[in-house]
């Protein structure tokens, strides 16, 4: 890994040591979450974007010659307002987006090598005829692999009524996968998966808003992978996902450590935290500003959705920890917390939620780590995202075996 400063190194997170917020817990009643759609599994949707009374979905979708990304914006009431492909002329897939200071959506994915040079300038191209997603009606895993044939970084810059304003390129020379972007320090900045030739890094990639893109830096060589990225006051950037090798001159501590990286603005690494759990695989899937962190532990015969709250020093304040059968993922309200996970029993403090078999659902905390909402989504058994906004509340898309549906609700 290429060294951008001096390491301030800190080792903390130990699966073994737990906070928990004090004080007996109060019951609280399950309320079911309202469904706002249902979609065919073969739509491919991997990722959502939540903004006012809008719903963005973002996927791939697979026609006869080619794969296209594409995002598609529902109401509150599950009705498609806008449909929009992102062509660039070959082989291409969307899997994260975030929005800018404009309310503009940054869509983010990979491509194929075109056949021409590819420019790394803005190239403006005017909004396609909205199209019908999956003409084929072919059914297709949405979780998006690392495709060999993928090595070019795509940014579509998408207008809120669903005009494509630009696209910009960057060959990266590797294939990848983009997991997670964010809006900070006036660029784009993008985290996720790189093949390398013993494995695979975790990498972050930036671009200003003219699309200039610099090279990636990659974090590990052999076993690392970059999931979830948040922005701190002072213009840090905070990586979190995992890695089972030496990073920052700190080895692995059990099978794979989850990891939390942090980046100042001028691009040096300041803090470095792993999980030390022995005989264990951690992961951290997902994050946000206030420094709340969701993943996985994975032990002997067991397996639970993990949510941590950092103070702003990145110290561990409270830990939760649920039997589950894969991570739990976060998201914020300005005066709660909140996860979802794929539950296979009854909870603590939860009141009515029995399910019979793996269901998703979401726990509201407060800043203490108390729960003090809980909302069930027993259709679907795993989430994909989760987001928030005033006028929708909490947002959940997640999936079942027949496809993947999305739902909220407006906690009280």
């Amino acid at each position: 890994m290429r060294k951008l400063g001096v390491f301030t190194v800190i080792v903390l997170l130990s699966v073994s040591s737990t906070f928990f917020a004090q004080g007996a817990p109060k019951l609280i009643s399950q309320t079911p979450m309202t469904l706002v759609a249902t979609l065919s599994k073969s739509d491919q949707i991997v990722g959502m974007v939540v903004k006012g009374k809008m719903i963005y979905l973002i996927g791939t979708v697979t026609g006869v010659v080619s794969t296209d990304g594409y995002i598609q914006a529902l109401d509150s009431g599950g009705n498609v307002q806008w449909s929009l492909p992102l062509d660039n002329g070959s082989n291409e897939i969307a899997t994260t987006a975030t929005f800018d200071s404009r309310g503009n959506l940054w869509v983010v994915g990979s491509a194929q090598r075109a056949t021409l040079p590819i420019s790394d300038t803005a190239t403006a191209t005017p909004s396609p005829t909205p199209t019908v997603l999956n003409p084929d009606a072919i059914t297709v895993d949405p979780v998006a692999p690392i495709r060999t044939d993928l090595t070019v970084l795509t940014l579509w810059k998408v207008s809120p009524s669903g005009v494509l304003l630009s696209t910009y390129t960057k060959e990266l020379g590797a294939p990848f996968l983009a997991r997670t972007a964010i809006f900070a320090n006036n660029a784009i900045n993008v985290a996720g998966i790189m093949a390398t030739t013993t494995g695979h890094a975790g990498f972050l990639a930036q671009s200003d808003l003219a699309g200039s893109m610099g090279k990636p830096v990659l974090f590990g060589k052999s076993d690392t992978e970059l999931n979830a990225l948040a922005r701190r006051s002072d213009g840090s950037l905070i990586l979190s996902g995992s890695s089972s090798e030496t990073i920052a001159k700190q080895p692995r501590k059990a099978i794979k450590d989850a990891i939390v990286i942090v980046i100042s603005p001028v691009g040096k690494i300041t803090s470095f935290l792993r999980s030390f759990n022995q005989s264990s695989t951690r992961s951290w899937q997902s994050g946000t500003n206030s420094y709340f962190l969701g993943g996985d532990a994975i032990g002997t015969g067991k397996q639970e959705s993990v949510v941590t709250k950092f103070a702003s020093t990145l110290v561990p304040t409270w830990t939760m920890r649920f039997a589950s059968a894969g991570p739990a993922l976060t998201a914020d309200s300005p005066t709660s917390h909140f996860f979802a996970f794929s539950s296979n029993g009854a909870v603590a403090g939860v009141k009515g939620w029995k399910p019979s078999k793996e269901s998703v659902l979401t726990l509201s905390l407060n800043s203490k780590g108390a729960i003090n909402g809980a909302f069930g989504a027993l259709p679907i058994s795993s989430p994909i995202a989760l987001g928030f906004s005033r006028e929708l509340g909490v947002v959940l898309l997640g999936r079942s075996p027949t496809g993947v549906s999305v739902f909220h609700t407006l906690p009280r």
